[in-house]
């Protein structure tokens, strides 16, 4: 490995300060304003007059609320102008209008945390006190506020306390106030619920949650010369064993002799082994089975079929899948699911060198179909295929979720507002549609038409990696590719290609990784006995 500075350190000095901040905040909850602290209050305002606004906050007295009306109104503050800061009866509070688009509520109050968090960045509040508005949940609220003071700082060479880097990064310890020092004070040591009592099961639960979400997204900004495939086998296993979570992590050798040619081909133009990682993380009843599969391209450069070079920096991002599958490991470590949940990433890189896989080479899948590699770029499909194989033969899942960054034509069918899902069960669909709902992670079923299932066949082997250019349809046909090797299970492919990073969805982050598809599936598992 090369070595350019940072690869002796411990991953753990890499995570966000969020991720630390989150294992020591302290959570009260009262009725009336909290003195000392920065209060968050919804505004609600009508659509066709956004100067004709009121306070959206049932629990606030009446007085406190006409006087936070007149407040604004004397400074000629309109909806429209956006957060507004104002002093009422020496309470702080910053006014918030919700973002109007006709998303689902949990999302508009992420939305809400983001935004209120941006205002108050500079702030310096020893306490955010949030005041419940009426329809949204106060918690999905502080979701959106650790997503906005998450930060990607870890790699701009601010060296942290060589001694906390060995701390086990869940241990109590670890998480005291002394160790805060890093963010000169700037996140606050409270969150205050006005109006809205929580129970401390669903605080956890959030609280964990969170540090799982900035745990993925500090994975999916990390470059590609410090997360490659072996250390991302590397991290798994320090993971696994903190959440007491069974793991393996495959080396090239093993993958080879266990007949995963087409997972192998993709490694081989790079100097950097392939890793096979399964977590398997006990439930109630371990007679049943969910697998989680996440592509794992720590770079995609497209191989012999390169990529232009114009925003190829951002193929660092092309483990979004597997890294949303790492932090659902993460979560469920700490979340016992109904049943026993299978997490399996395949880590390697895509680049082009002497050894690399050719355009027109045929390889064996580990289900022993033959695959011609006419594109070099659709290298994710030939990756999930022997882990979708895999998962199948080894663990009969009842339900099969795959999670991938698989084609750039996702984004000509959906945009970045939401992700692609496709099937082979119209059930299984449903189930994670719903899910997803509840998750608030939009989602948009593609037909898997019957008619281009024939596209798939090739001509000198079993199948083609990617479909004649007349074809078009570029994400069914990915899925279309990925379901010859499913065999008889319910399987669910989702497509975060413009949903993982860089995202315009409600509620998530407008930059970087997005940890997109991580609520979706611990949902998912969690919701499979309701």
């Amino acid at each position: 490995m090369l070595n350019t500075g940072f690869q002796n350190e411990s991953w753990k000095n890499f995570l966000p300060e969020v991720y630390n901040w989150l294992g020591k905040i302290e959570f009260t909850t009262g009725q009336n304003p909290v003195p000392g602290a920065h209060h968050v209050v919804a505004v609600s305002a009508n659509d066709d007059a956004s100067d004709n606004w009121d306070i959206d906050a049932p629990n606030l007295s009446a007085d406190f609320k006409s006087k936070l009306v007149a407040a604004g109104k004397a400074l000629g503050w309109k909806a429209s102008a956006g957060c507004m800061h104002v002093v009422v009866d020496g309470h702080a509070v910053l006014m918030v209008v919700p973002v109007k688009t006709r998303t689902s509520d949990k999302q508009r109050a992420r939305a809400l945390g983001i935004d209120a968090a941006k205002a108050l960045k500079d702030m310096r509040c020893e306490t955010i006190a949030i005041c419940a508005p009426r329809n949204f949940n106060v918690l999905d609220i502080f979701e959106g506020v650790t997503y906005s003071l998450y930060t990607a700082s870890g790699f701009k060479g601010k060296k942290k306390d060589t001694k906390n880097s060995e701390a086990k990064y869940n241990d109590a310890k670890y998480n005291d106030a002394k160790h805060n020092d890093a963010n000169g004070g700037k996140l606050p040591g409270k969150i205050a619920f006005i109006g809205a009592t929580p129970n401390a099961n669903d605080i956890e639960t959030t609280r964990h949650l969170c540090r799982s979400i900035a745990f993925t997204r500090m994975l999916q900004d990390a470059p590609a010369n410090w997360l490659d495939p072996v250390r991302f086998g590397d991290i798994a296993k320090d993971v696994a064993k903190e959440s007491g979570i069974k793991c393996s992590v495959r080396t090239k050798e093993e993958l080879v002799a266990m007949g995963m040619g087409s997972f192998v081909s993709v490694s081989n133009g790079s100097d950097i082994e392939p890793r096979l990682i399964t977590l398997e993380i006990d439930g109630t009843d371990n007679s049943r089975c969910v697998a989680l599969i996440g592509k794992g391209l720590t770079f995609d450069s497209g191989g012999i079929s390169i990529k232009p070079s114009g925003g190829m920096e951002e193929m660092k991002y092309d483990m979004s899948g597997g890294a949303a599958v790492l932090g659902s490991a993460m979560f469920l470590g700490f979340k016992k699911p109904p049943t026993k949940v299978v997490c399996i990433i395949g880590a390697t890189e895509n680049m082009p060198s002497g050894k690399a896989t050719k355009p027109g080479d045929i390889v064996v899948a580990m289900n022993g179909k033959t695959i011609e590699i006419q594109n070099t770029d659709a290298e994710g499909r030939l990756v999930l295929a022997d882990l979708l194989h895999y998962a199948s033969t080894t663990f009969q899942p009842e339900l099969m979720i795959d999670i991938a960054t698989l084609t750039g034509a996702v984004l000509m069918a959906l945009g970045t507002a939401g992700a692609g899902l496709m099937t082979n069960d119209q059930d299984a669909a449903d189930f994670v549609l719903g899910a997803s709902k509840a998750a608030g992670e939009p989602m948009w079923q593609l037909p898997m038409w019957p008619e281009l299932e024939k596209e798939t066949k090739g001509e000198y082997a079993d199948l083609n990696n990617i479909a004649k250019p007349n074809v078009k349809a570029g994400t069914i046909m990915g899925a279309m590719f990925l379901k010859h090797f499913v065999g008889d299970r319910k399987w669910v492919h989702l497509d975060i290609a413009g949903t993982g990073w860089n995202t315009k969805a409600t509620g998530f982050p407008a930059s970087g990784g997005s940890a997109y598809g991580l609520r979706t599936m611990v949902e998912s598992c969690l919701r499979l006995n309701r």
